[in-house]
């Protein structure tokens, strides 16, 4: 009968293209004699070895008791990344719920044989009672391609609302256009200094002073302004954002996600914080403004994939 899945079997490699499919081992195992076909007769044979080597009074039936050893070695083994022994009898017991069919606190021989008779009827495409090589493969090929269809979805799954770096240096570049009001490709220091925010009125107050603001601005520019020539070329821009991902990446998966954001957000903060008190004038240290907000992304919505968050060096935004 089939093993119990106490055990998960790492995957077997993908096949290199236009390399065939290739066979389970137990199909080599059962054609010794190379014909490229599995009779019914030897199939059952083949599966049923378990069951008879658990079946230590060879009474026809598997207690509890006796079911359990498959999940011990040597039917089974402790491996890294792989459930340990307890886990294996978590599932051993499930499979033998499942397998004892009516109930009756035993897996009899009859009940095992229904489920290797069930399995072998989803190789036998054609129903003539053989597995032949060809049919096998197309089986293990679909399987591959629902089981590779799968990690593509959980892998999407997991990168939904992250960010790669070709769409976060687009981010950058798009901020940084809406600062060119000029639309000569560059950002000049004055088009820069649009981030320190309002000099007055309403939405300045709670802020630091604007020359604050400005210098906190001027300093961040001279970061990224590499050559020093007072303007922010494209290829400064995209340095500067890769040198950011790099910075940001922290598990190093070439992706961002949210809390790689978030953690971004508050380095930035915290730098800003420093910056500001090394400019304050001492009288004013009691009480001190509030630090100057990160730069926000520009009011036209970010891409929904983005998560939310400043990343340093540019503003945050989309053409």
């Amino acid at each position: 009968m089939p093993a119990p899945q106490a055990g998960t079997a790492a995957p077997a490699p993908a096949p290199q293209a236009n390399a065939p499919i290739p066979l389970p081992s137990w199909f080599t195992e059962i054609d010794t004699e190379k014909k490229g076909e599995v009779s019914r007769a030897d199939f059952l044979k083949y599966r049923m070895r378990t069951f008879m080597e658990l079946d230590t009074n060879k009474d026809g039936k598997l207690s509890l008791d006796e079911f359990l050893k498959v999940a011990e070695p040597p039917f089974s083994h402790d491996a890294p990344n792989l459930p340990n022994l307890e886990e294996r009898k978590a599932r051993a017991r499930t499979e033998f719920q499942n397998l004892d069919t009516d109930r009756n606190g035993f897996v009899e021989r009859a009940e095992a044989e229904a489920l290797v008779h069930a399995e072998f009827n989803q190789y036998d495409m054609d129903r003539d009672n053989k597995i032949t090589e060809p049919e096998l493969r197309l089986v293990v090929q679909g399987t591959m391609r629902r089981e590779e269809q799968a990690r593509r979805e959980a892998e999407a799954r997991r990168r939904q609302g992250m960010v790669a770096i070709n769409d976060f240096i687009d981010m950058q570049l798009r901020s940084a256009d809406q600062l060119d009001k000029n639309n000569d490709g560059k950002v000049s220091q004055a088009e820069y200094a649009m981030l320190a925010g309002p000099a007055d009125g309403p939405q300045a107050q709670g802020l630091p002073p604007f020359e604050l603001r400005k210098k906190i601005a001027m300093i961040k520019f001279g970061e990224i302004d590499t050559n020093k020539d007072g303007m922010l070329d494209r290829v400064e821009l995209t340095a500067y954002a890769v040198s950011q991902f790099i910075k940001m990446d922290l598990n190093k998966d070439h992706f961002l996600n949210e809390e790689e954001f978030k953690k971004a957000a508050e380095a930035e903060q915290h730098k800003i914080r420093a910056i500001v008190q090394t400019m304050m004038p001492a009288q004013q240290a009691q009480p001190r403004p509030a630090p100057a907000p990160a730069p926000q992304r520009p009011a036209q919505a970010a891409p929904p994939a983005a998560p939310q968050g400043l990343a340093p060096g540019l503003p945050q935004g989309t053409r």
